[in-house]
Order: structure tokens, then C-alpha cells, then sequence
């Protein structure tokens, strides 16, 4: 099976609608708890085949734990290398860790004996990547290295990125409950006019 069968297996399974994805200025992701408006911006709709092609090899769901054990697993096998992409997932790493903190760690240790996919937008077209077998793919990728080099810092890694994250997810929530704030109060003051 190639990578191109294994995405449209993967959207009509999930009941996803990429051309409307694509076509949107916003998608509505998870920022910590809060479902949020993001810009779709051309550098998500680059790397989004990359992102769901993990999802196929690791097996991890698209809800809030699976995207946040993705997410984990994008960090540890080294996502790093594309910033834009590790800020991406440190959006949705909080949630999955606060719900089930030994699977997001388990993800990302699992990353860190792993490569991801990203390389491959510099260096294959877009047809080249589509005609690439996904049990291939699988193996040359996904748990390749048997320990974990450097673990120790590895681990450090990790804390900083969960730091960061739950920031992220903190702020959110303190943005959202201004914005509601806010609003009630302009209901209040249009209701008093």
C-alpha cells in the first residue's frame, strides 16, 4: 500500500474533510482544553501529510491523548529540527499529559528511538512521497535505534517541552476566561443602554 492509499484511508476512516481543511483561513485545534481558531497557515498545509502519516505508522488516534502521544513522539524523534512544527505540538502535548501522562511519556521515549517524516519535504515531490510504500516507510522510521542516546538529556528536553506547554495551555485559559469576561460585560452594558 502506498502512503497516498494509507491518507485516504486514514481521512475516510476519520471522517476527515481535507479539501475543506485546506480551503479554510482557520482550523479549530486543541490548545490545551480549549478547542481554538488557529490560522491555517501554508506551513500546516505543507506538513500536514507528514503529521498524519505519523499518525498512521505510531497508531496513535486524533483525539486530545492521541494527538498529544503524536505530539510527544514528533518532539522526542526530533520535530525540533522544523521550529514551526515544535511549536505546533506543543500546543496539543498538555492535555494528553495531564489525562494520561504515562502513554504521552511512553510517545516520547518511543519518538526518540524513531525518525519522522519531516525531512522528506526537502528532499522528494509530492509524487515521490505518494508512491513510497508504508510498510517501508514503517521500518525505516518508526523504533530504528534500540536505546535512547543521551536519555538523561533527553529527559530534560522532555520537562522543558512540558513546561512550555502547559504555559501555553495556562495562558489559553486565562485568555479565553477574559474574552468571556468581556463579553458578558458588553452584554451587560448593551442591556442596561
Amino acid at each position: 500500500m502506498t502512503t497516498k492509499e494509507a491518507l485516504i484511508g486514514f481521512y475516510q476512516y476519520n471522517q476527515l474533510n481535507l479539501i475543506t481543511d485546506f480551503e479554510s483561513h482557520c482550523v479549530r485545534v486543541y490548545i490545551g482544553c480549549i478547542l481554538a481558531p488557529v490560522p491555517n497557515i501554508n506551513a500546516r498545509k505543507k506538513y500536514l501529510k507528514f503529521h498524519d502519516l505519523h499518525h498512521i505508522m505510531t497508531e496513535y488516534g486524533i483525539d486530545r491523548v492521541g494527538e498529544s502521544e503524536i505530539s510527544a513522539w514528533e518532539l522526542g524523534s526530533r520535530s525540533c529540527r522544523k521550529p514551526l512544527i515544535s511549536i505546533m505540538n506543543l500546543f496539543a502535548l498538555s492535555t494528553g499529559f495531564v489525562l494520561k501522562p504515562r502513554k504521552v511519556i511512553d510517545a516520547y521515549y518511543r519518538g526518540c528511538r524513531s525518525k519522522n517524516l519531516y525531512y522528506l519535504s526537502d528532499q522528494m515531490t509530492e509524487t515521490q512521497i505518494d508512491a513510497l510504500n508504508i510498510n517501508e516507510v514503517k521500518k525505516e522510521h518508526l523504533e530504528i535505534y534500540d536505546k535512547i542516546k543521551f536519555k538523561f538529556l533527553r529527559q530534560i528536553e522532555f520537562a522543558f517541552y512540558i513546561t512550555a506547554s502547559m504555559i501555553i495551555h495556562v495562558s489559553m485559559l486565562f485568555i479565553g476566561k477574559t474574552l468571556l469576561i468581556a463579553e458578558k460585560l458588553k452584554n451587560k452594558l448593551k442591556l442596561a443602554n
